[in-house]
């Protein structure tokens, strides 16, 4: 049996590759229905990772048998510290029963607390894990299973299981948005998960560069802002005067994808100039960008001159107009540091 064929949709998404979280529960729900077709159970839970909280922390996005109880330790305590949780997460590619992790790895599963406190008192004595991985390597969520008769874990169930790893693995994918966004700006390129209450999380497989670091004035300022973050394209300085386009691209779940390159200045613009291209793009007067600036009324003169030049441009106008149509914004002032 294929089952690629029987589940075509699953791999499948539209013109822009965006895959919101209810089109990831009904491709979950849509897996889950012909895999209990096939393989009796008595619980289950197919369950995301959610990378964007910044934690080990998963989100169901299918399951039935298991109470609200159950469900949130498998998210959660689980995931954080049973040791066959572990193994696999680690070193295992395959699925796992609880005879399996027993017999083959001495992992004592039915002594641990999962099955001890939680997975034996509500009525299950066998189950299976299987973490859920990309062809690249990305973790993206696991499948729990679990029988109340031991007897019906037989190896053709947890095969069968298996089959369904490559489907599951896409459809647990809560950041396939934020991943596409980032792998077109180029492999060089760093990035960060911005959450809508301004959680900053480490993009799995991407590093932070050091501008997007832990810490960092502009992961601050991102996080201080979240709200204010939509699709955009902004201009950053960095401490030692170098220019960085950043991008911000909204994704499913309330998330931002934030993305960050070193650029030459555009235009061959100046960071001043590029700040007082920011202001006069604000309506600001000479005089108000000079006392915004710190600065004298002349000197402000002389950088709209050298301005207007450079991109040729007969008034302000034009430059305020082109200072948005080119992505020449600051991100710091269009998002107001108060740092």
């Amino acid at each position: 049996m294929q089952i690629e064929a029987i589940l075509p949709a699953m791999a499948e998404e539209d013109s822009e590759g965006v895959v919101d979280h209810t089109d990831v529960r009904v491709r979950a729900l849509t897996a889950m229905h012909v895999l209990r077709e096939l393989i009796p159970w008595d619980g289950y839970a197919l369950s995301a990772w959610d990378a964007g909280s910044g934690t080990h922390r998963h989100v169901t996005l299918a399951s039935e048998g298991y109470s609200p109880e159950v469900q949130d330790h498998m998210n959660d305590g689980f995931v954080a510290q049973n040791p066959g949780f572990q193994l696999l997460h680690t070193r295992v590619s395959r699925a796992l029963r609880w005879s399996d992790l027993a017999r083959d790895w001495h992992v004592k599963f039915a002594s641990t607390y999962s099955a001890e406190e939680v997975l034996i008192p509500a009525g299950f004595k066998e189950g299976a894990t299987m973490c859920l991985r990309l062809p690249d390597g990305r973790y993206t969520g696991a499948l729990h299973v679990s029988w109340a008769n031991a007897k019906a874990a037989s190896d053709e169930a947890r095969n069968t299981i298996e089959r369904f790893r490559p489907l599951l693995a896409i459809a647990c994918d809560l950041l396939r948005t934020a991943h596409r966004g980032a792998d077109r700006m180029g492999p060089d390129a760093h990035a960060v998960l911005v959450s809508s209450e301004g959680k900053v999380a480490d993009m799995p497989g991407r590093s932070t560069g050091p501008v997007l670091a832990e810490g960092s004035l502009l992961r601050m300022l991102l996080a201080r802002h979240a709200n204010l973050l939509g699709r955009r394209r902004y201009l950053w300085a960095d401490s030692e005067g170098a220019c960085h386009r950043i991008e911000t691209i909204p994704c499913r779940g309330q998330l931002s994808l934030v993305v960050e390159q070193q650029i030459p200045w555009p235009f061959g613009l100046s960071q001043r100039e590029a700040q007082v291209l920011y202001l006069i793009a604000e309506g600001y007067s000479n005089p108000q960008i000079a006392a915004q600036l710190y600065i004298s009324p002349r000197t402000v003169s002389t950088h709209v001159e050298h301005i207007l030049g450079k991109l040729g441009c007969q008034s302000r106008a034009q430059l305020a107009a082109i200072a948005v149509s080119a992505d020449l914004l600051l991100i710091e002032e269009a998002l107001g540091s108060g740092l």
